[in-house]
């Protein structure tokens, strides 16, 4: 492990939730003067902060994206860091994320820590001139999330949401045949995503202080962001449901919120972690309603996309999956895009504006959850 006489005193990633703290001064740069293209033949130094769970899926990803140089990780746990150090072949490790932004040769932080700090993270390494891939969700709190957009912006270092289910092979074909316009205008839609629990017994302590909704925070940025990016819309108003599930856990294992858009549609919304057995894999369901033509959509069916409409049954998106070997896995093609706006100089793939209202949409999903009523969004 690297030393640092700050490593004793200060976690990397301490769980605070109700301010945003900063190890680094902000830039004194105006707005977008940083925006300039990287030498071509120069990798995209990264440095990955946060070594547990979704961590392994980045990595994979990275193996992919030979633009992107994985030089340093980070995490409160040595045992984290240095296994993911070992499994990433790098020899840089941290305990304390403010080592990492210190170093002039790091272009890009990816933010794969616990979600209460995202934010936190974020804002300190644009601050500190650094690029930000932040998994979901990128902010806990509407006032986090906008923190996070100004820093971007007053830095000139693009910040973007990690949002991996968008380069699903599934849901590329889905959003070619909705653009293509084979099943008119939108109207409707359900999402599920039923899994297995992440969360076991032994893990009480560490989710004790955690909110009824935080399934629907963590995972809901998935769900609400794929159908504000199918619909092209954002959400206006939430009206959630939950149950509480296992009793030593406070999180609600199943959520469901019913979604309007601006555009006028609507949609279903489900998250699903109980009565799962051990090992039931994640996947997603969609059922989309058009003016003229209904897909069905799921890992399960023996066509991963079906779509009736005017012109009878077709299956556009049969058999579509992906492994961790395939170079254009989804993880692979969101860093590699995210990369490639940074190189170029130019935007995101995913706007963090756009990421901003479908937080906004997710908290008003919580706060209907905490009061039993529909929520505007943003009231």
């Amino acid at each position: 492990m690297n030393d640092s006489s700050r490593q004793a005193s200060k976690p990397a990633v301490a769980p605070t939730r109700a301010r945003i703290r900063c190890e680094t001064e902000p830039s004194t740069l105006r707005r977008g003067e940083l925006r300039t293209m990287q030498p071509a033949d120069a990798p995209t130094r990264v440095a990955l902060i946060g070594c547990g769970g979704i961590s392994g899926n980045h990595l994979a990803g990275y193996r992919h994206v030979p633009e992107a140089e994985l030089v340093a990780c980070c995490d409160v746990s040595a045992e984290r860091a240095e296994a993911f150090a070992r499994a990433a072949g790098i020899s840089d490790v941290y305990a304390v994320y403010a080592d990492v932004l210190d170093r002039d040769d790091i272009d890009m932080v990816d933010i794969c820590a616990i979600d209460e700090v995202h934010a936190e993270i974020a804002v300190a390494a644009l601050r500190a001139g650094k690029h930000a891939l932040i998994e979901k969700p990128f902010a806990m709190t509407a006032a986090e999330g906008e923190a996070v957009v100004t820093a971007s912006q007053d830095s000139g270092r693009l910040a973007m949401c990690a949002q991996s289910l968008r380069w699903d092979p599934k849901m590329l074909a889905l959003k070619r045949t909705l653009d293509a316009g084979r099943i008119g205008e939108l109207v409707y839609a359900r999402y599920c995503s039923p899994a297995s629990a992440f969360w076991r017994p032994e893990q009480a302590e560490a989710y004790a202080e955690r909110a009824a909704d935080w399934l629907l925070v963590h995972n809901g940025m998935h769900s609400f962001d794929l159908l504000s990016w199918l619909f092209d819309s954002s959400p206006v108003r939430v009206h959630a449901r939950s149950h509480p599930g296992q009793e030593w856990l406070p999180v609600h294992e199943y959520v469901t919120c019913t979604v309007r858009f601006a555009s006028g549609a609507m949609a279903q919304s489900e998250e699903n972690r109980i009565m799962q057995p051990p090992g039931y894999p994640f996947h997603c369901e969609l059922y989309v309603v058009g003016t003229e033509g209904t897909i069905d959509l799921s890992d399960r069916l023996t066509h991963s996309m079906s779509l009736w409409n005017s012109g009878g049954f077709s299956v556009p998106g049969a058999h579509i999956s992906w492994s961790p070997d395939d170079p254009d896995m989804p993880f692979a093609c969101e860093i590699r895009e995210f990369v490639n706006a940074i190189r170029t100089g130019g935007d995101p793939p995913i706007p963090l504006e756009f990421s901003l209202g479908v937080l906004k949409g997710v908290l008003a999903g919580a706060q209907s959850l905490r009061t039993g009523q529909a929520v505007e969004v943003g009231s």
